[in-house]
């Protein structure tokens, strides 16, 4: 059986405005365990906010996270894919790309994320379907 996008991806999280301080995009971070925001307003989201972008354009520049806008650290070039990419596929974009986070799109709109994370539940899985067949047949 042959895994797509859609059958892995995660809902996506709504968007925060760009006028959002970093410091309180960083608490909804921690709080909703997950290492980056989408940026945006009225269902478009215009970019994405990582925890790298936090660490290297706030905190490595020490600059108060108070004073600085989701909008200005933004990364605009957002990556997507469709929602029938197979998953073997999305994997070889994300890392010939080096990217940890990909949105998946249907009729021209984003509907769900592929995070580093999610590739890895997949993965797991994988590892548990071969031992429990390896097992069945003894050859573990």
């Amino acid at each position: 059986m042959v895994l797509n996008a859609e059958d892995i991806m995660s809902p996506i999280p709504s968007p925060l405005p760009e006028d959002l301080d970093v410091a309180s995009a960083t608490k909804l971070m921690a709080k909703d365990h997950r290492g980056y925001v989408l940026v945006g307003e009225n269902g478009t989201i215009k970019g994405i906010v990582t925890e790298w972008d936090f660490v290297s354009k706030v905190m490595a520049a020490g600059i108060n996270p108070e004073k600085v806008k989701l909008g200005e650290i933004m990364s605009t070039d957002i990556r997507s894919i469709p929602e029938d990419t197979p998953t073997k596929k999305v994997t070889v974009i994300m890392s010939k790309n080096g990217i940890r986070r990909i949105l998946v799109g249907r009729n021209g709109k984003f509907v769900g994320i592929i995070t580093s994370r999610d590739i890895l539940r997949i993965f797991e899985d994988y590892v548990e379907n071969v031992e429990n067949v390896a097992g069945k047949y003894g050859l573990l």
